[in-house]
């Protein structure tokens, strides 16, 4: 009798053990899952999901999310986030503008990549030595940022067609389109700096518990003005990129970046209290928002009811994401 109670509770405790491996996989791999999920259900919905030209377009349409997303990692790994990515943009998209129309020529990328460095800079010692809290300090930073934007410009747009970098941007480098092959660079450098520096390692370090990290010898202070730093690099990098793409600067555009790159981060498996992130899955969670917005554009489904779709995406995976 004892014997064949052993091995009920034996097979008990390998089903048990077979349902939370399952449970585990499905939340560690969440974001691959629903977009191989959302691959499959988009081509049944549309013909036209997985053509050359909309595969194209969905790349290109969401590299500039992609580059923000992963801005936004190296702040949410250590815990922190960032309001004011949409600022960022329209700053550097105004600027970069303005620069080239007064024929900075490529003067002006390597100007407005210095400010979105120093912009975020400021965000990082407010966040890092002044104890202001990342909200409060970003939120600030959001509505200086959008100030800027509207006083140089002035209430005039500044077109920069026929120059050097709207060719650039809207041409391709070794046959990819220029921003997809930005983006590219930019996540293999991401990668190597989370993965193989002692910055990265110190960065998720921060994010598990500043204190320990701290008394590990790390400096967290200096780490997270890095981080704040990098991330407004990456936000105005998005910008110029945006720039390129209208061939104008105008203060009108940049609204909802923020909420689109925190989204990306959260649906592709970091938690907003730090510690944890991937570069991989970041970039294929701002593509699933991406092609989820595609989808239901090409099966004709309004504006309103999409940012409805998207939020209960985002709680999903916030929900999938609680316990890691």
């Amino acid at each position: 009798m004892s014997g064949y109670d052993m091995t009920g509770g034996l097979a008990t405790t390998s089903k048990k053990n077979i349902v939370g491996n399952s449970l585990g996989f499905i939340k560690n791999n969440f974001v691959v899952i629903a977009f191989i999920a959302l691959i499959i259900f988009g081509s049944i919905a549309s013909p036209a999901f997985l053509t050359v030209s909309n595969i194209k377009t969905v790349l290109l349409q969401n590299s500039i999310y992609a580059i923000c997303a992963l801005g936004m990692l190296f702040i949410v790994i250590t815990g922190g986030i960032d309001l004011a990515v949409g600022s960022y943009v329209v700053v550097a998209v105004c600027f970069t503008a303005g620069f080239i129309q007064e024929g900075r020529g490529w003067l002006a990328i390597i100007l407005v990549a210095v400010m979105s460095i120093v912009f975020g800079l400021i965000s990082g010692v407010l966040v890092a030595y002044a104890k202001v809290a990342p909200f409060i300090a970003t939120l600030a930073m959001m509505t200086i940022l959008k100030g800027i934007a509207y006083i140089y410009q002035v209430g005039q747009n500044r077109r920069i067609d026929g120059t050097f970098w709207p060719e650039f941007i809207q041409g391709n480098i070794l046959g990819i389109p220029s921003p997809v092959f930005i983006l590219f660079i930019v996540y293999i450098i991401v990668v190597f700096m989370l993965k193989k520096t002692k910055f990265g390692r110190g960065i998720y370090a921060i994010g598990g518990n500043s204190e320990t990290a701290r008394l590990a010898g790390i400096n967290v202070k200096k780490y997270l003005v890095i981080t704040y730093s990098l991330g407004g690099l990456l936000f105005g990098m998005a910008g110029m990129i945006l720039a390129g793409r209208l061939s104008m600067g105008t203060a009108t555009v940049g609204d909802g970046y923020e909420l689109d790159a925190i989204a990306a981060v959260v649906v592709g498996g970091a938690t907003l209290s730090g510690g944890v992130g991937s570069p991989t899955k970041t970039l294929i969670g701002a593509f699933l928002i991406g092609a989820l917005g595609n989808i239901m554009n090409l099966v004709g489904i309004a504006s309103y009811p999409q940012m409805i779709i998207k939020g209960i995406i985002i709680v999903a995976a916030v929900l999938m994401n609680r316990d890691n």
